[in-house]
C-alpha cells in the first residue's frame, strides 16, 4: 500500500490530499499540522475582524476516511530521505513519532515576518499583533474593542484590509509603509494613488517612505516613526511572511534564492519529495525566472500537481502570474503579471495603456467607475501585466491573466469581443479601450 505524508494543511496541502484521493483512492495518507483544527480560510480573517463574516465559520474539517490519519498539534522536527521517515513532535504530550512514507509533500507554509524593530518581539501579544490564524484574528478583534488608535506596518493587501477592518470599528488608523506608495508589488504608482485616495476618504492616514524605529511601552503606548513619537494602543505587523528552512536544508533538499526548489512536477531534488505553497521558489510564467509566489490560488494549483504526481499520476505546474483580487473598503483591486517596475527589472522596455470608464452605461442605475491599465512589451506588444480598480476589476484581471498565459499581444486584446448588455457591461469595454490606447502608443513608436 502506498503511504503518502503531507506536512501542512493549508491550500496546498488540502489540494494535494484531494488530488491523491482522485489519482489513487486506496493510498494511505498521513497529514501533519501544528494547528489544533483541520483547515481555515486565512483570506477571510480581515473580513471577520470587520464583522462581515463569522470568525467561527472560517475553520472547517477535512472529510475523513479510513485511509487518512490526521496528526494535529504535531510539528515535524526532521526528515530522513534515506530511510523515508518523518519525525514529528506531539505538541500536547511531548512524544516523538516516526512516520514512514513512499512520497512526501511539504506544504508547511510560512510564518509572519517580525521586522527588526525595537520592542516588536518583546510586545507580541501585548499591544503588538500579527494576523496569521484564527486565534490572532480573535485577539485583534477583542483588543480593538478597547482601543482607540492603531498603527499598521505595511501597505500590502493584508495591511490595507486590516486597516479598513479596524477603521470600520471606528478606530483611528495609520498605515506606515517604507516604500513610496501602496501595494507596490502589484500596482504602479498612478494606480496606487486611486487606492490611497479611497483610503484617505475612509479616514485612514497613510505615511510613506518612513520606518517604525521602535515600539514603546508595555503594553504599547506609542511608536517612533521617522524620529517622531506617535501614540497608539495597537500595532499590527503586516510585513509579509517567511518560511523556515532548517528542517528541509538538513534533509539535503535544495533551496534557491526564495525557497525550496522544485521542477515543474513540484518534485524537489530528492526523488519522492515534493513541495508546494509559501515555502517554495517557483517560476514566473512570463519570463520563467525564479520567483516566490505566496498566494493561496498558486498554492492550490501546485498542491494538485504534487498530489497527482506523488500518487503516481502525471501533471505539471508551468509557473505563476501572481493573479489576485482584493476589496479595500469599497474598492475592488486586482492585478496580474508584472507591473512596470518588475517588467523593467526583468529587462523589458514597456509601454502602457490606461483607460477609465464605467462598468455599465452611465444612464443605467448603479453604474460605477472602473480603471484598467495594461503593461506591454514595447518591442512585440506582448501583454506582460494588468491592473484594475473598481467594480468588476477581478473579472477583467481574469481575462488579462488568461491572455498572458496564452501569449496574447495587445493587438489581439484590443480586438477581443467582449459581452455587452446595459445591465452587465459597457458596449466599449474599458479593457478594449485600455488595449486600444496601448496599440496607439505602439504604432506611434513604429
Amino acid at each position: 500500500m502506498v503511504q503518502i505524508v503531507i506536512i501542512g494543511l493549508g491550500s496546498g496541502g488540502f489540494a494535494a490530499y484531494l488530488a491523491i484521493r482522485r489519482t489513487k483512492p486506496d493510498a494511505f495518507i498521513t497529514i501533519i499540522d501544528k494547528r489544533s483544527y483541520d483547515m481555515f480560510s486565512p483570506c477571510g480573517m480581515p473580513y471577520a475582524i470587520e464583522g462581515i463574516v463569522n470568525l467561527d465559520k472560517l475553520s472547517f474539517s477535512l472529510p475523513g476516511d479510513k485511509q487518512t490519519t490526521k496528526l494535529l498539534l504535531h510539528e515535524v522536527v526532521s526528515i530522513n530521505p534515506v530511510e523515508k521517515i518523518v519525525k514529528a513532535n506531539n505538541l500536547k504530550k511531548g512524544e516523538i513519532l516516526s512516520i514512514s512514507y513512499d512520497s512526501l509533500i511539504i506544504a508547511h507554509g510560512a510564518e509572519p515576518f517580525i521586522p527588526p524593530i525595537k520592542g516588536a518581539k518583546e510586545n507580541l501579544g501585548n499591544g503588538v499583533y500579527v494576523l496569521h490564524d484564527i486565534e490572532d484574528a480573535r485577539t485583534i478583534s477583542d483588543r480593538a474593542g478597547n482601543a482607540k488608535k492603531v498603527l499598521v506596518i505595511g501597505a500590502g493587501p493584508i495591511g490595507l484590509e486590516i486597516a479598513v477592518a479596524l477603521r470600520t470599528k471606528r478606530l483611528e488608523v495609520m498605515v506606515v509603509e517604507m516604500l513610496s506608495f501602496a501595494m507596490p508589488r502589484a500596482l504602479d504608482r498612478d494606480m496606487a494613488k486611486l487606492v490611497e485616495q479611497s483610503l484617505k476618504e475612509n479616514g485612514i492616514k497613510l505615511v510613506f517612505e518612513k520606518s517604525v524605529e521602535s515600539i514603546i511601552g508595555t503594553p504599547v503606548s506609542s511608536v517612533s516613526v521617522g524620529g517622531k513619537a506617535i501614540e497608539t494602543d495597537m500595532v499590527i505587523l503586516a510585513s509579509g511572511v517567511r518560511a523556515s528552512f532548517e528542517i528541509t536544508k538538513n534533509a539535503g533538499i535544495e533551496h534557491g534564492k526564495w525557497g525550496i526548489k522544485t521542477n515543474d512536477g513540484m518534485e524537489t531534488n530528492i526523488k519522492g519529495i515534493y513541495a508546494v505553497g509559501d515555502c517554495i521558489e517557483t517560476v514566473s510564467l512570463i519570463n520563467h525566472r525564479p520567483v516566490m509566489m505566496q498566494l493561496s490560488s498558486a498554492a492550490y494549483r501546485q498542491g494538485m500537481v504534487a498530489g497527482t504526481n506523488a500518487a503516481g499520476g502525471y501533471d505539471i505546474y508551468e509557473g505563476a502570474l501572481g493573479t489576485f483580487v482584493t476589496v479595500i473598503g469599497i474598492l475592488e483591486v486586482a492585478a496580474t503579471g508584472f507591473n512596470e517596475f518588475f517588467a523593467e527589472a526583468a529587462g523589458y522596455q514597456t509601454i502602457s495603456g490606461k483607460a477609465h470608464g464605467k462598468n455599465k452605461p452611465e444612464y443605467y442605475p448603479g453604474a460605477k467607475d472602473i480603471t484598467v491599465k495594461l503593461i506591454c512589451d514595447a518591442k512585440t506588444g506582448k501583454v506582460l501585466g494588468g491592473q484594475a480598480l473598481g467594480d468588476g476589476a477581478g473579472a477583467i484581471i481574469n481575462v488579462i491573466s488568461l491572455g498572458i498565459r496564452c501569449g496574447i499581444d495587445v493587438f489581439s486584446l484590443a480586438r477581443t469581443e467582449m459581452a455587452y448588455c446595459p445591465m452587465a457591461g459597457e458596449n466599449y469595454n474599458v479593457l478594449n479601450k485600455a488595449a486600444d490606447f496601448a496599440v496607439r502608443k505602439l504604432e506611434k513608436g513604429r
